[in-house]
């Protein structure tokens, strides 16, 4: 027996697939703090375990993506989740930060299949429209991953060490791997032969960012993404560190901001069938430019309350589930044919950009949280002003041309 497509079981499957990202990021972020004690080294070595992860993420996605034009959604993603869990129980083995890094390298690969190849399945059964619902169901049901992972994450790391966290991501991954293996059909009916072909995949990106379209929906969804990224990457240093929350309620400050996530999921489908996708997309924008504008006027005030940062990170969040399913279904609409690389290519430009942020964010890191805010409320600005310039003006020209 085998998930058929047009259940709301499937959806749910896809969506556990794909929390593997969320999952394999924030669980472990209680534990930052904690890691550069174990390892006795800084902040921003510390902050390299996620960034390299992240940009582990960003490049493999341009070669899994033409992988599974060439060989079809199910072999890939098995192998992806073996390798991941793999990665994971390696990862307790770590005797230094330079192992632990290493390790986060390997899993970026499995995650990475995780995350391209359901939504590329998505693409592969539904027309635009409906591939954005499901990818904004997905979201809606996914969104539970983050928002609950850093809570179970700060427990196990004060009841078995941050080594736990990394156990519990490989036994969901194998778990995840057995129902790909016996429940779930191939989606892809027509391999392209030619995919993994060097010529034809510099072809295939070129004919992808030569699209206008393409790129005005991926950046925008990185400008947007790259905003929280950065809150990602430095909250447990600014919360556990900077103002003195306890380890194990930092998860659950962490999921309030995730329900905005959440809200921002389910607010982007009516949106984009109350007023069109493009106006949605600028809606969402502005959320996330109101959030940073908060943020940044609350950092302003002396002895910062932790809601002082959460409240609102809960607005730009909101944001990010507003454009990121509607940018992904976007830029993968001009390209019926290769959605697989525009996929991985949208998703090359959103988390490499993020985890450079997440970079700067660890370098700028002095003690404070002035570093991550000024970066938030620039990408909610830079969100808001891209996007209105590259994707909502250019389609309401179209649309006011007379024919």
């Amino acid at each position: 027996m085998h998930l058929q497509s047009n259940t709301k079981i499937y959806i749910v499957f896809l969506a556990a697939a794909v929390a593997i990202g969320p999952l394999a990021t924030d669980m472990y972020l209680p534990s930052l703090p904690l890691l550069a004690k174990v390892f006795a080294v800084s902040v921003s070595e510390v902050q390299w375990t996620l960034s390299v992860f992240m940009i582990g993420i960003a490049v493999f996605q341009l070669i899994i993506g033409p992988i599974s034009d060439r060989f079809g959604r199910k072999p890939v993603l098995i192998s992806g989740l073996l390798i991941f869990g793999a990665s994971c129980f390696a990862s307790e083995t770590s005797s230094t930060i330079v192992d632990l890094t290493f390790y986060r390298f390997l899993q970026s690969l499995g995650v990475c299949i995780a995350v391209v190849i359901p939504r590329a399945m998505v693409r592969d059964l539904f027309d635009r429209d409906e591939a954005a619902s499901k990818l904004s169901k997905m979201g809606t049901l996914m969104g539970f991953a983050p928002a609950l992972a850093p809570i179970l994450g700060g427990y196990i790391v004060l009841s078995n060490g941050w080594g736990g966290v990394f156990f519990f991501l490989g036994i969901y991954a194998f778990a995840v791997a057995i129902i790909v293996i016996f429940f779930v059909e191939e989606t892809l009916l027509r391999k392209d032969k030619a995919a993994l072909r060097p010529k034809y995949i510099f072809a295939n990106y070129q004919e992808i960012l030569s699209s206008s379209e393409f790129l005005g929906y991926a950046v925008t969804a990185g400008l947007c993404f790259g905003g929280f990224f950065a809150y990602i990457s430095s909250s447990s240093f600014v919360l556990i560190n900077v103002i003195g929350i306890p380890v194990e309620q930092f998860g659950y400050y962490f999921g309030f901001v995730v329900i905005g996530f959440i809200l921002g999921t389910l607010l982007g489908p009516w949106l984009s069938r109350k007023i069109s996708l493009h106006k949605a997309l600028q809606v969402g924008a502005l959320f996330s430019c109101v959030g940073g504008l908060f943020l940044l006027i609350f950092a302003q005030l002396h002895n910062l309350h932790p809601l002082e940062i959460i409240l609102p990170m809960f607005i730009y969040n909101i944001g990010v589930g507003i454009v990121i399913p509607q940018c992904q279904a976007g830029a993968m609409h001009p390209f019926p044919e290769k959605a697989g690389s525009a996929s991985a290519l949208a998703g090359f430009i959103i988390l490499g950009f993020s985890a450079s942020l997440g970079l700067t964010v660890a370098e700028l890191y002095d003690g404070t949280h002035l570093p991550m805010v000024v970066i938030i409320f620039a990408m909610g600005v830079l969100t808001l002003v891209f996007n209105h310039l590259a994707v909502y003006r250019p389609i309401k020209e179209k649309i006011n041309v007379p024919n």
